[in-house]
């Protein structure tokens, strides 16, 4: 390779890099039309630019009284390519997130290479010696490649592949740059000879260019990758958080529904009652007083347990009760409120209520019905003299035990015939929770009533 090059005049070999670069501009202009994003296009211009200054001093070259940075044209291009190449590194890199004072540094050299196009424009109109242009073309390059030699070893301490193309490709073009400088104080030995495109100083530029350009385009297709990785991430991230709010939804319109449920089977009938005992308590008072008081009384009991339903129903609904300790104080309540007018003595053992377990609200509705159930039972057929209630939390478990010493039941004969034992199985499955009895005549009854404390297993259960 170095002997080919080595063979090939300075025409040959700047058609050949040339070529190179107008592939890596076409390369940037695709990817802009296919990511729309900016670096591409400050990609593609920045490279542009330094084709065109290539080219204009292929023609200085010719003249006999050259010196670098006479030319305002190739001077000017110059600086707005180097202004576009700080863009890019700060698109690329994301300097001002990664390392602040880096960035600094970056804005300061923005700000050095407008005063130096300012400076061209303000010597050229002028008229300024020649040799004061090259040597304040020169000056600021000198600083440019020092700002970069700062900002250069601080980026490297990322240590991000990206970053690493980018160091590279900064590291052959500052390089080539110092060459092309240096190039300036030996004359003899570069004396920008045809025969001999190494004589030039543009050549190294251009080889430093080439390699600068590569590096970078492999920078971007790193980046381009780990965006796209990101992306794939985030859609992910977005499918599961829809499938998590689909459960959720589905949670809420299990309330509702349960809601809709309880009030026309509880309320609605009760409601219907009022208004049909209102109808006659007018008629009887009519007739007699007595009639009217017993239905008026009626209507005054039905009133109030419809009052003591609706007060379960909107305290099965309010998330201040999910915890261990609320939902304990309120099976307290419940049982001796139940039991309060019948001989039955309750002897209660539950968790402490500063226990920060907490009950999913779906869970605890359901719960708190088949428990109120189970009391209902006991009252109407246990004959019971006895209650025994308790509660434990094992393994993420709530486990609910109900045991009375009365006349007991055939479980298994009550297995067909016994809709309300169906009813209550069914309300556990709501929870994917269990149900178990243990009863024999003379013997009393035991219940335990199982119900996890997440909502994990919910759909499958409900899918049983």
């Amino acid at each position: 390779m170095v002997n080919m090059l080595a063979t090939l005049h300075f025409p040959q070999l700047r058609l050949f890099l040339d070529g190179m670069l107008c592939m890596m501009v076409l390369y940037a202009l695709f990817s802009y039309m296919q990511h729309r994003k900016a670096i591409y296009w400050q990609y593609a211009l920045y490279i542009t630019c330094m084709i065109i200054s290539f080219y204009w001093d292929d023609i200085d070259y010719g003249n006999p009284n050259y010196k670098p940075g006479t030319n305002l044209k190739v001077a000017v291009t110059e600086s707005f390519a180097f202004l576009l190449y700080i863009r890019f590194a700060i698109l690329l890199i994301n300097i001002p997130r990664l390392d602040p004072y880096s960035h600094k540094v970056l804005k300061i050299l923005n700000i050095i290479l407008i005063v130096e196009i300012a400076l061209d424009f303000l010597f050229y109109f002028i008229d300024i010696p020649s040799e004061v242009k090259s040597m304040n073309y020169i000056i600021f390059r000198c600083i440019l490649s020092v700002g970069a030699l700062i900002v250069v070893p601080r980026i490297l301490k990322l240590r991000d592949i990206s970053v690493g193309y980018f160091i590279a490709g900064s590291f052959f073009f500052v390089l080539g740059c110092l060459f092309a400088l240096g190039t300036n104080f030996l004359p003899s030995y570069f004396d920008r000879n045809p025969q001999n495109p190494f004589s030039f100083p543009v050549t190294y530029i251009q080889f430093g260019v080439v390699l600068e350009v590569l590096c970078f385009t492999l920078g971007m297709s790193v980046l381009n990758r780990r965006n796209e990785l990101e992306k794939i991430e985030a859609q992910k991230q977005l499918i599961d958080q829809l499938l998590e709010n689909e459960k959720k939804q589905a949670a809420i319109l299990r309330i509702r529904d349960d809601i809709s449920r309880d009030l026309h089977d509880e309320l609605g009938a009760d409601l219907s009652s009022i208004s049909v005992m209102s109808y006659a308590a007018i008629k009887q008072l009519k007739l007699t007083g007595n009639e009217a008081e017993r239905t008026i009384n009626h209507i005054g009991e039905t009133s109030r347990k419809v009052i003591t339903r609706m007060r379960e129903i909107i305290w099965s609904l309010h998330s201040a009760h999910d915890s261990i300790g609320n939902f304990s104080f309120r099976l307290k309540e419940t049982a001796y409120t139940i039991l309060e007018h019948h001989p039955i003595a309750l002897d209660i053992e539950f968790p402490s209520e500063e226990m920060d377990t907490r009950i999913p609200a779906e869970h605890r509705r359901n719960l708190f019905l088949v428990y109120k159930e189970i009391l209902h039972n006991i009252v109407r057929h246990s004959k019971a003299q006895n209650v025994y209630i308790q509660m434990s939390v094992e393994a993420n478990q709530l486990y609910l035990s109900l045991k009375d010493d009365g006349v007991g039941f055939e479980y298994h004969t009550h297995k067909s015939n016994g809709n309300g034992l169906i009813n209550l199985k069914q309300r556990a499955l709501a929870f994917a929770g269990t149900l178990v009895f243990d009863s024999k005549l003379g013997e009393g009854t035991t219940v335990v009533v199982s119900c996890p404390l997440n909502t994990d297993n919910l759909g499958s259960a409900e899918g049983q």
